[in-house]
């Protein structure tokens, strides 16, 4: 008695062998569409010319970012100072009430 089932298989796996080695060209899988937000960034994406990536400044940009860091220094710099004088008012103010 023969086994249909395995003589099935058996056909089935040759002829797929044959197809893969054949010349047949398939279409390759289409890309997938971008959503709203993919293609904004890459329809409004700047070019990065700098060699890690980012965005080169400008001169006014530089100088406006100099300024920033110049101005934020200051004013930490004045407000140590201002925590310094209050800590040594408090301290004053203690050194008194114990004194009286």
């Amino acid at each position: 008695m023969i086994d249909l089932a395995r003589v099935v298989k058996a056909e089935t796996a040759e002829t797929v062998t044959r197809e893969a080695n054949s010349l047949v060209m398939t279409r390759p899988k289409p890309e997938k569409r971008k959503n709203a937000k993919e293609r904004a960034k890459a329809k409004f994406a700047k070019d990065k010319t700098a060699k890690d990536g980012t965005t080169p400044m400008t001169a006014t940009a530089k100088s406006g970012a100099e300024a920033k860091a110049k101005a934020k220094a200051a004013s930490k710099a004045a407000s140590k100072a201002a925590a310094k004088a209050a800590k040594a008012e408090r301290k004053a103010r203690r050194t008194a009430a114990r004194a009286a």
